[in-house]
């Protein structure tokens, strides 16, 4: 990762952070509303790589807690900016995300991705882990 890039976690003290945002990062537009509800919601978490001032790559996971098993992190979604990838940066935002987990103390962190996303398939496997088979039901009603 270049040295310039910065990560911070976002929270409502300075979610003016995502202003700028380079293409690619997110898939849609931030819609304020939305912001605002996420980062309300402590359970949610974001932190952003951030050059000079552009968002260049990003991060959302959610604690979940449960009543019966050890608190785990899912990391919902991970972004690079598109004239900013391969460069390292989507990695040092796992890794500070595995920082947080281990400040939380939660031990296992999982994720999910398309099986031909080989971008993201290369980077998860880069940690030492292979994918296991899932099926995902989308429920629309």
């Amino acid at each position: 990762m270049p040295a310039e890039i910065t990560i911070h976690w976002v929270d409502v003290s300075n979610a003016s952070l995502l202003d700028n945002i380079a293409p690619g990062v997110f898939d849609e537009a931030i819609d304020p509303a939305r912001l605002s509800a996420y980062l309300a919601m402590p359970a949610n978490l974001m932190c952003v790589a951030i050059k000079g001032g552009l968002v260049v790559g990003m991060c959302m996971c959610v604690i979940h807690l449960h009543p019966d098993k050890p608190t785990e992190l899912y990391l919902d979604e991970i972004g690079t900016g598109d004239d900013w990838r391969r460069q390292g940066i989507a990695r040092a935002l796992m890794l500070k995300v595995f920082e947080r987990a281990d400040d939380e103390d939660i031990d296992e962190i999982w994720l999910g991705t398309e099986p031909d996303n080989i971008a993201a398939i290369g980077l998860y496997e880069s940690f030492g882990v292979k994918g296991e088979e899932a099926l995902i039901y989308y429920l629309d009603w």
